[in-house]
């Protein structure tokens, strides 16, 4: 095609192995028109799994841009999708002066994850009939995920998928990808999508994987809430503090040093104190489960201590309030994990305290809900405390007081994907540190917002030159009022958070549709995403 020039791009929505070929000889002319097409510029920068966007420039010359895809390796044996554009209905993403470096870019759906694709494009001049060479590209799309959640107890799991009807089974495998049961789909499970698997094991991790024939459309870690091969107790309705002590200290008596104590949904414990783990135990799980309606088993005034020490303890699906006390609360004792998964945890002074001579390993709170909490940080370490990390992800923190942390020990600090707004309470600052004590602080994907009870927040209480923190890749909304200590590297969204969630007053932090937010879909609570 005469005086055509091509440039052919494939960008890619987050990074992934891309393999891409350059052949200078593709472009091809009818005999007598000039060759000036000497080369291809290849860009590859993002994908997702469903999707591809190319980026081409303008041929000069074309009425129409074909595209042609195939799963193969640059062979295209067997084309599964064609899409055609008219020269004339295309919009440039980027306009030019110089008709060859007008810029497109389109969007190609309904791709599969987890494919080898190849693509390939030519131009065509439908008034003379002449055509360009074909170029192309290779690329494998990630993986799908098109699971939502899952809901656990001690022997079930139910998974929850994004309603599709392009999905015809669901296989269970174990951890070792040993088949556990394969499902094929009826209309009425396809309709609601979910599905649940009985008769599991305790405190057992799985795989889940759901397909469309061949094509695995999502993959899942999931496991039953507990301690595998632990003794169970199912706690009574009108137990309490007191009570499930004695029962824990009997167990350990009867030989039992792994303990499962379990809730049941929809009920409500008054526990009205502390929940005491006796010397013997090696791990505890206190657990409940999930109703179909999300609602967990609620324990009113309940905290939880450690009388010597433990390896593990787990706290999962459950609903608590403590009456401003500290959630967990240990002075001079050892243990090496705190896990709180699942849970709404509100009216608290603390989640975790630690003080004297305790060493904690790693504490990990996941997929949780923290909401009004005290004057002490929402985690507070001191005296000669050791703690090797503290790992908060997926969770979304409302009305707290004062500070996320006060920490006075070296430690290891991870925040990531973490949803935070006030409303009424006030924090004066994020982080109180000991500055002879550096902390290492990782902060990704949180999103900060409120009017903060009308007070002006800082990043640290004071200037800790020996504490570098970052907030690249995070946001905060335009109605928090920044005092004299920035966040270094944050993103001012140019809204409040009525602006930015779906309806915070009453909890609901969805993104809004169509505001033209970056984090939509990477920045805050990941449940929130759905």
């Amino acid at each position: 095609m005469k005086n055509s020039i091509l440039i052919f791009v494939v960008s890619i929505l987050s990074c992934f192995m891309v393999s891409c070929e350059k052949d200078y000889n593709d472009w091809e002319v009818e005999p007598g028109h000039d060759r000036l097409f000497k080369s291809l510029i290849f860009e590859v920068s993002k994908l997702q799994s469903t999707s591809v966007e190319l980026k081409f420039t303008k041929s000069i010359s074309a009425t129409k841009y074909v595209f042609e895809f195939s799963k193969d390796s640059l062979e295209f044996k067997e084309i599964v999708k064609t899409v055609e554009f008219s020269a004339a209905n295309l919009t440039p993403f980027a306009d030019s002066n110089n008709l060859t470096k007008v810029e497109y870019r389109e969007m190609f759906t309904g791709l599969d994850g987890t494919t080898k694709y190849s693509v390939r494009m030519k131009s065509i001049d439908e008034s003379s009939g002449m055509e360009s060479g074909y170029n192309q590209i290779y690329f494998e799309t990630p993986p799908e995920q098109i699971f939502t959640n899952y809901f656990p107890t001690t022997n079930s799991i139910k998974l929850k998928w994004a309603l599709t009807p392009n999905v015809t089974k669901v296989v269970l495998y174990s951890n070792e990808m040993q088949l556990i049961k394969e499902v094929t789909l009826n209309q009425e499970q396809i309709t609601l999508g979910e599905l649940s698997f009985d008769n599991l094991s305790i405190g057992t991790k799985y795989i889940a994987k759901i397909f469309n024939g061949a094509n695995n459309r999502g993959t899942l870690n999931i496991t039953t809430t507990g301690i595998s091969n632990s003794a169970v107790y199912k706690v009574l309705q009108a137990d309490n503090a007191a009570s499930i002590n004695t029962v824990l200290s009997n167990l350990v008596l009867g030989g039992a040093t792994d303990i499962t104590v379990e809730f049941e949904v929809g009920k409500t414990y008054a526990i009205g104190g502390e929940i005491m783990v006796p010397t013997g135990v090696n791990n505890i799980a206190f657990t409940g489960s999930t109703g179909s309606n999300g609602e967990l088993p609620i324990l009113t005034n309940a905290r939880f201590n450690v009388a010597t020490q433990i390896k593990d303890i787990i706290i999962q699906y459950l609903t608590t309030t403590s009456s401003g006390n500290f959630f967990i609360d240990l002075g001079g004792k050892t243990v090496n994990n705190i896990f709180i998964e699942g849970c709404n945890v509100s009216n608290i002074n603390s989640l975790v305290r630690a003080g004297g001579v305790t060493v904690i390993k790693d504490i990990y709170v996941n997929n949780s809900w923290i909401s009004n909490t005290g004057g002490w940080g929402m985690f507070n370490f001191g005296g000669t405390t050791t703690v090797g990390s503290l790992n908060v992800s997926n969770c979304t923190l409302t009305e707290i007081s004062t500070r996320f942390g006060d920490i006075r020990i070296a430690t290891k600090v991870n925040f990531k994907n973490i949803t935070c707004v006030n409303i009424t309470l006030s924090m004066g600052h994020l982080w109180l540190f000991d500055n002879n004590k550096p902390s290492q602080v990782s902060i990704q994907n949180l999103i900060l917002g409120g009017p903060n009870g009308g007070a002006k927040i800082n990043d640290t209480n004071g200037n800790y030159s020996n504490i570098p923190i970052s907030y690249t890749g995070s946001y905060k909304t335009n109605d928090m009022i920044v005092d004299v200590r920035p966040f270094n590297g944050i993103t001012v969204v140019p809204s409040n958070i009525y602006g930015l969630f779906v309806n915070p007053a009453i909890g609901d932090f969805h993104v809004k549709e169509g505001i033209g937010f970056a984090g939509t879909g990477v920045a805050g609570d990941k449940r929130w995403f759905n």
